[in-house]
Formats: C-alpha cells, structure tokens, sequence
C-alpha cells in the first residue's frame, strides 16, 4: 500500500534528505548500494560478479542466497532509529526531527468506493511514498550489512530491502553449508530489530564454475523451517543470473 503524502511535505523531505545524506558515510555501510551518491544497485551486481568470476579463475565455486525483508518500511521501530541514528553521529537536531516527523502519524484507508471512519494512529514503520524513507530504513537496518566476515561470508550486499549473501568455497556443498550456517543468526538479528525476511521470497543460486554446469539437484539451504532450492536463473535488481555466467 502506498500513502498518498502532501506536496509541501515532500519538499520538506527532500531537504532533510539532502541533509541526513552528508552523514551518509558513516552510517551506511559501503555494501548498501541504494539512496547514496554515486552507488546504483548495478554496483553491487558488479560486485557480486567480480568476485564470482575471480573465484572461478582460482577453481572455487559461489553461491548466494537471495532474501527480502518483508514489509521492510512498516517494520522500523522509531526509538531503534533513533538510537541508530545517534550512534551514527547524526547531529541530535536532526535525530530529533527524524522522530518529530515519524510521530502522532495517522492513516484511513480508502478504496475509491468506502473510507474507514476515522483515522488510525501510526506508532511504528515510516511512509511509503516518501522520498525519505529508504534512506531511513537503510540507516535502520545498516547493521545488517555489516557482519559479513562475523557470519563466515565473503559478501552481503543490499538494495534497500533486497540482500545478497555470497559464500565461496571448494564446493557447492559447502557453500550451502555456510549460508545455512549464517541466514539463521542474520534472520535472527532482523527480528531482533522488528524486521523479517520473508521465507517465500529467498532464493538460492549456486554460480556455474569451470564445465561443471548447474543442475536442479544441487544441495539446498536451511532456512528455519523452510528449504530452499537452487534455481537454474536468478533475477535480482532487475539483472538475471544463469548458467551462461
């Protein structure tokens, strides 16, 4: 669902944002590739590659696992951005606007025929539609991106919402191992933060090496409760993976 947000309230947005983006480098991690000067998801698809084809040339094989947190934007807890953003060094006036902004929201739905009769108080997520908003949630959940090496990972990347974890090893086998091995704690620290990733939405693609080609039999991840397949072609941001790489 998408809010429909005043004009004048977008114009405030876009000069807070212009502002909170000066601190951007240090509260983003270099691995999140979205609503920062100069970065574009394609940068992390070039990075993802990059690693890919120097592990092929050295005889190893990758493989990563694909997540999506689910409804990211409704997720965010105000005090945890609020202490995010204060460990970030965000000067306090502006972890104070961010709070200001976010408070004493409210919302009635309508679908162009009947409206709820009153409006329903916000009291956690930030708006869809603004141009505020992903910067937010990225600060939000920036440390997700930052314990690649902690969780045994060669790479984490994310567009917004969207997370890739690249694991390299001798095999395939045990890179399902490894992925295994870090999306439970990664998903546990995203509860931990309010957030989930959303188990029907993970995909697990084990890059070509060599002559070995891919197969639909390849060794799956365990992901709580759920097991996820390989498949024989990714999309993520927009770019398709397959056996041709």
């Amino acid at each position: 669902m998408i809010s429909l947000l005043p004009t004048l309230s977008k114009i405030m947005e876009h000069v807070a944002l212009a502002r909170m983006t000066v601190f951007a480098p240090n509260c983003l991690s270099p691995l999140q590739f979205t609503c920062r000067k100069g970065y574009s998801p394609l940068d992390a698809v070039h990075l993802i590659l990059e690693k890919v084809h120097k592990a092929s040339n050295d005889k190893l094989y990758s493989s990563a696992l694909f997540l999506d947190i689910q409804g990211a934007f409704d997720k965010v807890l105000h005090q945890g951005l609020a202490e995010t953003m204060t460990t970030s060094d965000f000067l306090p006036y502006l972890v104070d606007w961010a709070q200001s902004y976010l408070s004493h929201r409210s919302v009635r739905i309508t679908d162009g025929a009947a409206s709820e009769p009153s409006f329903t108080t916000i009291q956690v997520g930030i708006p869809q539609g603004s141009p505020l908003s992903p910067f937010l949630f990225n600060v939000y959940s920036s440390p997700l991106c930052t314990n690649h090496q902690r969780l045994g990972m060669d790479l984490i990347v994310s567009d917004v919402d969207d997370y890739c974890l690249l694991a390299i090893s001798v095999s395939w086998q045990q890179n399902a191992i490894t992925l295994t091995a870090a999306g439970n704690p990664l998903q546990l620290e995203a509860n931990q933060g309010g957030m989930n990733f959303d188990l029907s939405k993970s995909e697990l693609f084990h890059f070509p090496c060599g002559k070995n080609l891919l197969t639909a039999d390849l060794p799956g991840v365990q992901f709580g409760e759920h097991n996820i397949g390989n498949n024989l072609k990714q999309r993520w941001v927009g770019v398709y993976f397959d056996r041709t790489l």
